[in-house]
């Protein structure tokens, strides 16, 4: 009975438990560190991001909402801040007889979780440890772990699927059922901790990381469901910046989903930059949907990005659209450091 109401409340919504999270999200470069740990501490400056995703706009009150909150900051510069190899404009200059393991980055970052869908609710946290090592004077080899922790729950209080077999046209009063009782006064929850690990090769042009999920699923509270909890494997980044001219660059990206049944979803993004301070995007998604972005850096500490899109399946004649708002916050960028992912 109990595993049957809650497939049915998951199927009903269309949704699955995941073991590993991976934010939702149309601006996934912002929120690299928590797709794969190593892209912690990527940037020279303490990185402060604020998204908000209000998904599927045509089911109201009941639309899909996300939260996700990062900051990422290193804990160890290089000995001289001039080297930052991800600057390479910075680094011609600088003798390179300096140890490597001298110029060596350690990075942390934080992250929490909220996710809303009807009677369902999602809240969580993690943190990553990246290691970024010196290859060439221009060229970092980082790697990462990450933990994350999220509780999902399932409010029953407002559904009831109990049929009286012998008689299908009445339905059992939700209060004589004591398995339904029960499920409503301690609640369907399922709490997971997630350990994943990664790398990431960058420089000042170009980036590719790949990071495993699920290097460890511990389950901390179950709600006695036969649903999986693993769906995702891992995730493929990269991203190549062109210079148009001396004040455009276009910056084409990818993410892959690897799913536990070797399948890929892929976005595909691509963008123009102007001066860096602002700049066009669009990305085509696997699950047949465009996204439009347009975002603004208002100055070196400050940026905001705004992303629409549109489904192009059967998902269109009621889903109106999603939006997504992220606010970006650089804390100490003294060398006024452009975004390393895009």
């Amino acid at each position: 009975m109990k595993r049957f109401l809650l497939a049915a409340v998951l199927g009903l919504l269309g949704l699955r438990s995941y073991g590993q999270f991976v934010p939702n999200s149309s601006q996934n470069f912002h929120f690299a560190p928590l797709y794969n740990p190593a892209f912690a501490g990527i940037e020279g400056y303490q990185d402060l991001k604020l998204g908000y995703r209000y998904q599927w706009t045509g089911f109201g009150s009941n639309a899909p909402k996300f939260l996700n909150a990062s900051f990422n900051f290193r804990i160890k510069e290089p000995l001289d801040l001039t080297l930052n190899a991800i600057r390479t404009s910075m680094a011609k200059n600088q003798n390179n007889e300096i140890p490597k393991i001298k110029r060596v980055i350690h990075g942390l970052g934080i992250n929490l979780l909220q996710e809303e869908f009807g009677l369902i609710k999602k809240l969580g946290g993690g943190v990553n440890y990246s290691f970024h090592y010196p290859v060439t004077k221009n060229i970092r080899l980082a790697v990462g772990v990450g933990a994350i922790i999220d509780n999902t729950k399932i409010d029953l209080g407002g559904i009831y699927f109990g049929i009286d077999p012998n008689n299908p046209q009445q339905p059992i009063d939700p209060n004589s059922d004591p398995i339904y009782q029960r499920l409503v006064n301690t609640g369907s929850a399922n709490t997971t901790l997630n350990i994943r690990s990664g790398f990431v090769v960058y420089s000042p042009r170009f980036y590719f990381g790949f990071s495993y999920l699920p290097l460890a699923n511990i389950v901390l509270q179950d709600n006695e469901t036969d649903l999986p909890y693993d769906y995702y494997r891992g995730v493929i980044q990269a991203g190549y910046a062109f210079s148009l001219s001396a004040t455009m660059d276009m910056k084409p990206s990818i993410l892959a989903l690897w799913q536990d049944d070797n399948q890929f979803i892929i976005d595909y993004n691509v963008k123009l930059y102007i001066e860096d301070k602002m700049w066009f995007g669009l990305t085509y998604r696997d699950v047949k949907s465009m996204v439009g972005l347009v975002g603004f850096n208002l100055n070196e500490k400050l940026g905001a990005s705004y992303s629409y899109e549109l489904a192009g399946s059967n998902m269109r004649q009621f889903s109106d659209g999603s939006h997504e708002l992220v606010l970006s916050l650089r804390l100490n960028n003294f060398k006024r450091q452009k975004q390393q992912t895009w």
